[in-house]
């Protein structure tokens, strides 16, 4: 088996592995309030969903997804007192070439459009899976990554005008189970 095919293998393990693990803790909503409405996912099938925008019962905008969703939440990631939305895709881009979960940026803009903010590519290691820590203003990135050697570690990021900035190391030893 070649490792391009071993690498999707992997990456199909860890969404069925990361599903399993968050059935086992409270689900996170797919649906926020947020500039004078409501922001929710969108689900239409495995690798087609929507972020959607909603006011007085109107879709004001809508932003597709054309990929597997693991992850859909959201957080004040820039300090301007609006959530951003932060979903969890699987896809290859532009530069890296392999199927990978990756961490993707929205948010309303002018109470009318979404659009992106980032488009993330990688954090340093393989993404296993992430979450917004909303205690801390601006909110920050918490990740589950997992180095070369298999171990896996949490790890955190903020926003800035450029993706996300690593910040710190929060436990070396980290497990999925907790996302």
């Amino acid at each position: 088996m070649n490792s391009d095919k071993r690498r999707i293998l992997c990456v199909i393990l860890a969404v069925v592995l990361a599903g399993a693990f968050a059935s086992c803790t409270e689900p996170e909503k797919e649906a926020f309030e947020c500039c004078g409405g409501t922001v929710w996912l969108d689900r239409k099938h495995d690798s087609l969903s929507y972020i959607r925008f909603s006011r007085d019962g109107e879709i004001v905008a809508s932003q597709r997804l054309p990929w597997p969703v693991y992850r859909f939440s959201y957080g004040d990631l820039d300090g301007d007192s609006l959530p951003e939305v932060a979903v969890g895709v699987i896809k290859e881009t532009y530069y890296w070439k392999q199927m990978d979960r990756r961490i993707f940026i929205y948010q309303i803009y002018k109470n009318q459009h979404i659009v992106p903010v980032w488009k993330g590519s990688h954090v340093a290691s393989e993404l296993m899976d992430f979450r917004i820590d909303r205690r801390t203003q601006p909110a920050l990135v918490r990740t589950i990554e997992r180095r070369k050697d298999s171990s896996l570690y949490e790890a955190e990021y903020y926003l800035s005008k450029f993706g996300l900035k690593f910040k710190r190391y929060i436990n070396e030893s980290a497990t999925i189970k907790h996302y």
